[in-house]
């Protein structure tokens, strides 16, 4: 029997998924580290009423080994997915949360697999194992950060060259973002293969050196910002302003060496329910009169009993929606 057991021990982690639903547990179950040793294989064991909780437990189980915690904004995913070919380790589209392990869409784990689950039909529960295979892992890691540092070298190595400080800070904040995506992929195959750190160093210098940069030529972009006509009470320029402060820009009065302009354009309807408002906003900025950078947006119809409850109500929503899209467009359209 136990020449049985050690038989199967060799061959389950090349063997095909599928579910043992016999009452004797697999050897992974009984002896994860005889079947999985800890020095060649990352693991979790989970168990639910189904093989997806179960499996779904598992990857949070291995995700603990990870701490994996971080969430990665979505552009940094878009842009990393546009740089990588291959969809053979896609990035996870199922979120799971236990005990504190929280795996969302954001995350990736390179590597992971199952072994064949068992379905324990005295308990009507289910079991699974997610393993990662340490050197595999490592090698996957490996061929995503070797693309983004090239990306990234490339983008600071374009802002070296751009003559316009808005454009290069563009170029500089892409890199930063998606050397914050590198830093958690060197984490990953650090943690996955320890001999993976010795090429990490270089590679962490560049990105902080790039984060600096970028830092440095935002601090030197100063904005005026102006709104032409229909902003009740200023809201539309001091949103404005707000939204660039809050994104690490200086905002002056006068002597800025861009200039921020904004134009509302208000349609008024008086009808007996009301009166109505049809408004939109177009936002440039420039320098010396050259466009740079603009956006523009069309809004729904806005009513209230008074003209100045419908203006509001207008202005509200211009407020929200540059709060929601005006920076994101802005940081990711301009130096393209």
């Amino acid at each position: 029997m136990m020449k049985n057991i050690v038989i199967l021990a060799a061959l389950l982690p090349f063997a095909p998924v599928f579910a043992l639903a016999q009452g004797v547990p697999p050897a992974w179950y009984m002896d994860k580290e005889m079947v999985y040793p800890s020095g060649r294989y990352i693991t979790g064991i989970g168990e639910g009423a189904s093989r997806a909780d179960a499996e779904g437990s598992a990857v949070a189980a291995v995700s603990m080994f990870f701490n994996t915690k971080t969430e990665v904004r979505n552009e940094m995913l878009r842009e990393f997915n546009e740089a990588v070919s291959g969809k053979d380790t896609s990035f996870s589209k199922k979120t799971y949360i236990t005990e504190g392990a929280v795996i969302r869409s954001e995350e990736e784990l390179l590597g992971i697999r199952f072994a064949a689950p068992w379905h324990n039909e005295r308990r009507g529960q289910w079991a699974a194992l997610a393993y990662i295979d340490r050197q595999e892992a490592a090698s996957m890691y490996e061929s995503r950060i070797a693309v983004n540092m090239t990306a990234i070298e490339g983008l600071a190595a374009d802002a070296k060259r751009e003559s316009e400080l808005l454009y290069a800070c563009a170029l500089l904040n892409r890199a930063v973002r998606l050397g914050s995506l590198t830093e958690e992929l060197i984490r990953g195959a650090t943690l996955a293969n320890a001999s993976a750190a010795a090429a990490s160093s270089p590679r962490l210098v560049l990105i902080a050196s790039v984060r600096s940069e970028y830092r440095a030529i935002r601090g030197k972009l100063s904005f005026e910002v102006r709104v032409a006509g229909g902003d009740v009470n200023g809201r539309i320029a001091r949103k404005l302003a707000s939204l660039l402060e809050e994104n690490g820009y200086t905002v002056t009065d006068s002597g800025g060496l861009y200039t921020l302009t904004a134009r509302i354009s208000n349609e008024e309807e008086t009808l007996p329910a009301g009166v109505f408002v049809m408004t939109g906003i177009t936002v440039r900025i420039g320098k010396d009169s050259a466009p740079l950078f603009s956006y523009s947006k069309s809004y729904d119809r806005y009513g209230h009993r008074t003209l100045s409850g419908a203006m509001s109500r207008a202005a509200a929503a211009i407020e929200q929606d540059l709060e929601t899209n005006f920076m994101e467009r802005f940081t990711a359209t301009i130096g393209r």
